[in-house]
């Protein structure tokens, strides 16, 4: 299985890039640097069969249009309830920093226990609401023998997604990490929209806002 991490846009957005032998790439979260993705493709002799982003703000869609543009059948998927974000710079917040940016529109939209298929790989779709109304994460049981999860901005290597933002709720994403992510394996490896790449076991302990440090605290 391939699988890269190339970190793109102004926000450095972590966007992953994963192909199994004989599929077409699936592209998550590709938020900036559309020249970079397309390129990196390229040099690996990969097509992008799929997109899927976590969440409908422009650092995470923005090189969207270009990938449909490169590659005209890639199919664009997004969590049901920010499927407007895709279209709308006020709802993907790129009209606040006089960014217009603007994706075409979702080809599948996603809920909660729905399955992405990449090659012989099958991702859960783990509805995670809270620093977007339709915020989702990607997980795998089996990724070259580990247990992976893909979290978008919804949990970072101690830290969270910011809730205090338009369509954000801090008790929807506190409930949704602790019910959807921390239930899962702890050695599950976790790949989020920014920053380093952590476990589960070690968020449970000690993340200081959703964490066994925050009940302490």
């Amino acid at each position: 299985m391939i699988f890269d991490t190339l970190v793109v846009g102004e926000l450095e957005s972590n966007c992953y890039v994963l192909a199994d032998e004989g599929s077409g790439a699936l592209v998550i979260d590709p938020g900036g640097d559309a020249r970079r993705i397309i390129e990196h493709l390229e040099a690996k002799g990969l097509a992008a069969a799929s997109v899927v982003n976590t969440h409908g703000h422009a650092d995470h869609i923005a090189a969207n249009a270009e990938l449909r543009k490169r590659w005209p059948d890639v199919k664009i998927a997004i969590g049901r309830a920010d499927a407007k974000a895709l279209t709308s710079p006020l709802h993907n917040m790129s009209l606040f920093v006089a960014r217009l940016v603007k994706s075409p529109k979702a080809d599948r939209l996603l809920d909660d226990g729905d399955v992405v298929e990449l090659g012989r790989g099958r991702f859960r779709v783990l509805s995670t609401p809270g620093h977007t109304p339709g915020g989702i994460c990607l997980y795998t049981e089996d990724l070259d023998g580990r247990s992976v999860l893909f979290s978008g901005d919804t949990l970072f290597a101690d830290s969270v997604g910011r809730t205090d933002i338009p369509g954000g709720n801090r008790e929807n994403l506190i409930r949704g990490i602790r019910e959807k992510i921390f239930v899962l394996p702890d050695e599950t490896d976790i790949y989020p929209g920014h920053g380093p790449a952590t476990t589960v076991g070690h968020e449970k302990k000690f993340n200081p806002f959703a964490g066994e440090a925050a009940d302490k605290s």
